[in-house]
């Protein structure tokens, strides 16, 4: 497993996410896609992430992979990649970052535990005697993002992508409208995540819920515009050897609300 850096604790708490300046493009036309760090999605990034966390990049079409750039420019507190979806339908972009390492004092960890609705892990350290330990996580991330340039199927942005932890809608979120729900399916190694919680975000709504036995949860979507969903899964390594104690894996989903 490859580290690329030991990052500090308020880098590893924030959301990584794809947005785009144009969620609906005309065939053909130039979009930006944005990847950006931060905690108010779509509004506000906080943090610049470096180009060389970035592991994977690539854009799925109906038909399979398309061509695209793996250049990122730096823009403000973003990284930026342009891109042309010529062919009129659905499209989904994927994006994985390199594993990271944090060190965290106890309560600062306890705190970030309780804010991702990871109660199974506070009662684990407790059990364990841990509880006022400091923390060594490796944390990945891992980013969808859905995006429609005209008619056509969208049937292959309900299926896995490949990546080592996802949200997989199971109806295209790109043809949702504003009051409808979507469901999706948290899975980490190709299997279901249960009770996991999982948020959908706008600017002005959030939305919450936990994952059930086969890792789904329905979300109301409730107002126009961009969302992310986001969700975080965390195991216990095994200690022989290991450089942390924790693995996590911080997954997001964003789409925009079709038009009225």
């Amino acid at each position: 497993m490859a580290i690329a850096v030991l990052a500090t604790a308020h880098l590893s708490a924030h959301d990584f996410w794809l947005a785009a300046t144009n969620w609906t493009p005309a065939a053909g036309a130039p979009i930006t896609i944005t990847a950006g760090l931060g905690e108010r999605f779509p509004t506000r990034t906080d943090f610049k992430p470096y180009p060389e966390w970035f592991d994977e990049w690539r854009v799925v079409g109906a038909s399979g992979d398309i061509l695209v750039s793996n250049m990122f420019q730096r823009s403000e507190l973003t990284m930026d990649t342009d891109v042309r979806l010529l062919s009129p339908g659905a499209y989904m972009g994927v994006m994985d970052v390199r594993t990271l390492l944090t060190k965290m004092m106890a309560d600062e960890f306890t705190g970030y535990l309780e804010e991702e609705g990871l109660d199974w892990v506070i009662a684990a350290r407790k059990a364990a005697g841990e509880a006022d330990k400091p923390a060594r996580e490796l944390y990945a991330r891992y980013a969808k993002i859905a995006l429609r340039n005209g008619a056509g199927s969208g049937t292959h942005l309900t299926k896995p992508a490949g990546l080592k932890a996802e949200l997989v809608p199971t109806t295209d979120p790109t043809l949702l409208r504003p009051g409808g729900s979507l469901t999706v399916q948290f899975l980490a190694d190709g299997k279901p995540v249960e009770g996991s919680e999982v948020t959908a975000v706008t600017d002005g709504s959030t939305v919450k819920g936990r994952t059930d036995g086969d890792g789904r949860v329905t979300l109301k979507i409730d107002r126009e515009g961009a969302w992310l969903i986001r969700a975080v899964h965390m195991v216990r390594l095994p200690q022989t050897g290991a450089v942390a104690e924790w693995e996590s894996f911080w997954v997001t989903l964003s789409f925009h609300t079709a038009r009225r």
